[in-house]
């Protein structure tokens, strides 16, 4: 369910929805939140003279009580201990109750203080106060992104310039704005590897968004200055039409793509970037032997594959039949066939699928620093998060993918690409191994 904030004063009823919704989230690698509850309880508070009902889950706060009290009537007939349980129980409800609303509450609070802000530093902006650096397709703004925020904030609607760059180009610009002084972007989104190079430049600032507590975020699903939205998921793809017509065998491995067969048949975006292939070729770098890596990562270069700046456009060379098999996302193949269904492309299930996080970062010196703290937070709120499922990328909170995820293969298993952080702890000298490698 979306929930509205309108103006100065937000609507925070749909804080009670969003903590129903996503308390059981399922758990996807170590991006997924978990949690373990047993005790259930309801509260209702007023903040800013709008009711919120608050249903949250509780664990053994009940379980002591009524233990207690039980012994302390330890003689009395099954009648007055069953009364005593209840009114044990009714108790500890009660001091959940008084802590739930406090938190509630407080997170309202400090969520609508940060719309006005926003808004206000909006009105001063003239015609534009936001700007987003992307690397998801520039349509998903109008399509999606775009009408739900508008929905909430109308008073921002036109005034958002949403711009979608090559992994390699976002990180370039994010860098060379920041170093000459001269930041222009708000916000930046992409996966954590590829902007991974312009955070350790410094481009983008610490800040924890207060919507993370209402969310259920694990720990490990944010760091000082990113905070994950959506599960990049990486596969191989391939052209039916094209591997039937040249006898081609599909692979059932990656490390087939060494093999001759394969000559002038393979279009992946550039692993210099750190983007989508990268994740791919560097969690096979994880399970293999460093020899045995280098082999066959030399082997696919000696193929001579078609190298794209972004995945989308490899895809679109498996598509027209300029290739005939590709590494895609998962959004670009979902997006495809939900365009048309008979589109030459299928998913080559190679198991385990790997997946990167998709990361939304708030720029050091932004222009408008306010309306990105309020995007952040939009974001990763249930409003931000169906929106996220409306551009095919899988959201974050995982209880919204169900129908999304019946484009994977009945026995999935995803693995995130960066178990192992080591790229991530050293993209420099990652993003010119795969230059020497594939010369692009």
């Amino acid at each position: 369910m979306l929930f509205r904030r309108s103006g100065v004063s937000q609507t925070v009823a749909g804080l009670a929805v969003l903590v129903v919704i996503l308390g059981a989230v399922a758990a996807y690698g170590f991006l997924r939140p978990q949690s373990s509850t047993t005790t259930t309880s309801v509260s209702t508070s007023t903040v800013s003279g709008l009711q919120t009902t608050v249903t949250s889950t509780q664990t053994a706060t009940s379980t002591q009580t009524s233990t207690s009290t039980t012994t302390a009537t330890k003689t009395t007939t099954a009648t007055t201990t069953s009364t005593t349980t209840a009114t044990s129980t009714t108790t500890s409800t009660s001091t959940t109750t008084a802590t739930q609303t406090t938190t509630q509450t407080t997170t309202a609070v400090e969520l609508q203080d940060l719309s006005a802000a926003a808004q206000a530093e909006c009105a001063s902006a003239g015609s534009n106060c936001l700007t987003i650096l992307t690397t998801q397709s520039a349509t998903n703004w109008a399509n999606c992104y775009g009408p739900a925020f508008d929905a909430i904030y109308p008073w921002a609607t036109g005034k958002v310039t949403y711009t979608s760059l090559s992994t390699a180009a976002l990180t370039t610009q994010l860098i060379s704005n920041y170093q000459a002084h001269q930041v222009q972007a708000d916000i930046a989104t992409g996966t954590l590897a590829g902007i991974e190079p312009a955070i350790q430049a410094g481009t983008v600032i610490n800040y924890t968004s207060p919507e993370l507590g209402l969310m259920n975020y694990s720990s490990n699903a944010y760091g000082p200055n990113w905070v994950t939205t959506n599960i990049a998921i990486v596969h191989m793809v391939y052209n039916p039409k094209v591997v039937a017509a040249d006898h081609i065998p599909v692979p059932t491995s990656w490390t087939q793509l060494s093999n001759s067969v394969y000559k002038n048949q393979i279009a992946f975006q550039t692993g210099t970037a750190l983007g989508i292939t990268a994740a791919q070729f560097y969690w096979l770098s994880t399970q293999m032997s460093n020899s045995s890596w280098t082999t066959l990562m030399q082997g696919i270069a000696a193929n001579n594959p078609i190298i794209t700046q972004t995945a989308a456009a490899a895809e679109q060379d498996v598509i027209s039949g300029q290739a005939a098999i590709g590494i895609a996302t998962f959004d670009d193949y979902v997006g495809d066939l939900k365009a048309n269904a008979s589109t030459p492309i299928a998913f080559a299930d190679i198991e385990p699928i790997v997946y990167t996080p998709g990361v939304v970062t708030i720029t050091n010196g932004a222009p408008h620093p306010n309306m990105a703290k309020l995007f952040e937070s939009w974001y990763i709120s249930v409003s931000g998060q169906y929106a996220v499922l409306c551009t095919n990328h899988d959201p974050y909170q995982s209880t919204l993918s169900g129908a999304l995820l019946t484009y994977l293969p009945s026995d999935y298993r995803l693995v995130n690409a960066y178990a192992n952080q080591a790229l991530l702890e050293d993209t420099g000298n990652w993003s010119t191994l795969f230059k020497n490698i594939f010369g692009a």
